[in-house]
């Protein structure tokens, strides 16, 4: 059975799509921030639903990487994506070199971008629309 192959189109979109955890926890921090130093409460003008939101979409990506067949991989987009780690850090906790932990990166997106195939799950592309938009 030969492996169906990944553009770099297709990288380059996982890549972005998990990193859309770090960007919502980075949200969630500042709303937190502003809430606790600055007395700051939602208005009506304020989007409603935006915290529920980032917490819905960093679970969905939680859930997406930890559903992956466990391998070095997987850890590796686990440390980084979701722990927030750089890449040379995940190669020391992985006990690889520098070098090896961006080959593995790569390696570890492309086998998420397969995943998400293998599963038939939403990959992200450009100009693609939610089925709630497209109803």
């Amino acid at each position: 059975m030969q492996k169906e192959s990944v553009s770099e189109t297709e990288i380059r979109m996982m890549d972005n799509y998990l990193k859309g955890y770090c960007l919502n926890r980075r949200l969630l921090r500042l709303n937190r921030y502003e809430q606790e130093y600055f007395g700051w409460q939602a208005t009506e003008e304020d989007l409603p639903g935006e915290e529920p939101l980032a917490r819905a979409r960093m679970f969905e990506i939680r859930h997406f990487i930890t559903d992956m067949n466990n391998s070095t991989e997987k850890l590796l987009l686990y440390y980084h994506y979701i722990r927030g780690e750089s890449v040379e850090r995940c190669g020391e906790l992985l006990n690889i070199s520098r070098a090896g932990a961006y080959r593995l990166k790569k390696r570890a997106i492309t086998a998420a971008v397969r995943h998400a195939k293998e599963s038939e799950r939403r990959v992200p592309t450009e100009g693609s629309q939610s089925t709630e938009e497209s109803a």
